[in-house]
């Protein structure tokens, strides 16, 4: 091909001092061509003579990215401040027949680069380095208030970065390059609802491990017992045996851990602390035994009958050993026997993601959140749904619940009340009450400070299975 057009954007900045990038191109369909450039410019060129129609700085800072909308009437740019503006073409005379591309709206939704933005008819769409996704609506374009009339913000990963050893009350938190293990503090005192107490031992952080190259770390874990701890990245898996000498902390690299086809895509330990769960990207599970005082040998690879290649991406073991839940990119969820080290059976398939799934330690029920906040509960020995389960799909959860933009990312049980599931997502804390009815829509989801102030019989009416908390914001 040859070039058969060619546009200079610095011929039009007086005495520039550095050089002009283009960080963004649309073309519309009268041959107009829209850039984004690093001066903070959104500017329209006309392709067949090469020569500048308008010109609008929108902002001090870059405009690193631009959308258009379907009608070529509206379109939405993102600046290097965080900052999102929208330029509309609009009408200069009565008559309509002139009109002209106007900076209308400015939004600041976002703390750092905007590299990544869309429009729908209806809402702007904004992505930023900020791992948030943001979704403005268009009031003008709906025609009532509702759920598409709200402001949604969505903060990524949807995946767990904090893992727990419980047993020796030891956190493992993730970044891109390194790792942190801490030790949780603790307090002797008691105190009412709402209460801070105050510790009597700080949390205390222990060790920081470092990835070698530039790989980001893709998933980590550390055991129930908190003396392994594992990690993997695009091209290496790492296994390391942690030691704790009084206030001291030691690791040491497992050698010569089994090779295999990276990268991992999660990490679980046993509840024992005995074996390592690790999920391939190629739908199979394998299955280590770690050794004293520092190793691990591979006993086994978990396969779904159907031959899925989907990469496994949530993995849920069981307290007694007996069953392991992998979750794989095409949403099945298959069960597997561990004792035996066979498929046991798959859940039947729902339409949407899942984002959390849990094994009970003493029903040995598998409690699964799909990324449309549905939540059901799954007999594994029985392989069907349980009747609670039953109960939520008939009569459906709380619209608020239902509307709710982030996912839950982790689920868990109270070892003293069988009947509590305790889920979280990174705006909440929920205690969902098995034992309770589940609330309708006419009644208030987040009800906790209401029923304080109602009497006890009162009280007693009123309470439904949610009891959610946002006070650790």
């Amino acid at each position: 091909g040859q070039t058969v057009q060619r546009i200079m954007v610095n011929h039009h900045v007086e005495k520039a001092k550095r050089e002009c990038v283009v960080w963004a191109i649309a073309l519309l369909s009268n041959g107009t061509v829209v850039s984004a450039d690093s001066f903070g410019r959104v500017q329209f060129w006309d392709w067949a003579q090469g020569t500048l129609a308008e010109s609008h700085t929108v902002s001090t800072s870059a405009a690193l990215s631009l959308a258009v909308s379907e009608k070529e009437d509206s379109i939405i740019v993102g600046t290097s401040t965080g900052a999102t503006y929208q330029l509309q073409l609009l009408s200069v005379t009565l008559d309509g027949q002139e009109k002209r591309w106007v900076r209308t709206k400015p939004f600041q939704f976002h703390s750092h680069d905007v590299r990544a933005v869309a429009h729908s008819p209806t809402a702007l769409i904004s992505g930023g380095l900020d791992a948030q996704l943001v979704i403005r609506p268009l009031m003008e374009k709906l025609q009532k208030k509702g759920y598409d009339a709200a402001l949604r913000k969505f903060t990524f990963p949807h995946r767990r970065l904090v893992s727990c050893a419980r047993k020796a009350r030891l956190l493992l938190f993730q970044f891109s390059q390194y790792l942190e293990l801490w030790r949780l503090g603790s307090t002797e005192e008691t105190g009412k609802d709402g209460e801070v107490l105050s510790l009597c031992r700080m949390p205390e952080h222990l060790v920081q491990l470092k990835s070698k190259g530039p790989e980001h770390i893709y998933c980590s874990c550390v055991s129930p017992c908190g003396t392994w701890v594992g990690y993997s990245t695009a091209s290496r898996f790492q296994l390391y045996r942690v030691r704790c000498d009084g206030d001291g902390v030691s690791l040491r690299k497992v050698p010569k851990v089994p090779k295999l086809l990276p990268p991992a895509y999660q990490l679980q330990f046993s509840a024992n602390s005995d074996s390592l769960f690790v999920a391939s990207a190629r739908g199979s599970v394998h299955v280590f035994q770690l050794l004293e005082p520092g190793g691990c040998k591979h006993l086994h690879t978990l396969r779904p009958p159907s031959g899925c290649s989907e990469a496994v991406y949530l993995l849920a073991p069981s307290a007694d050993g007996h069953w392991l839940a992998a979750v794989s990119g095409d949403w099945a969820i298959h069960i597997y026997n561990l004792k035996c080290f066979k498929h046991h059976c798959m859940v039947p398939t729902y339409n949407c993601a899942v984002s959390a799934l849990a094994i009970h330690p003493s029903t040995n029920n598998l409690v699964i959140a799909y990324s449309d906040q549905q939540l059901l509960e799954f007999c594994i020995p029985e392989k069907q749904y349980t009747s609670w389960s039953r109960a939520v799909q008939s009569r459906g959860l709380h619209r608020a619940w239902l509307e709710r933009d982030s996912p839950i990312t982790h689920i868990t049980f109270n070892p003293k009340n069988p009947a509590h599931i305790l889920l979280h997502d990174t705006y909440l804390l929920c205690v969902l009450d098995k034992s309770l009815p589940l609330p309708d829509d006419s009644t208030l989801l987040m009800n906790q400070s209401t029923l304080k102030q109602l009497p006890e019989m009162a009280r007693k009416r009123q309470l439904h299975a949610f009891k959610i908390c946002k006070k650790f914001q």
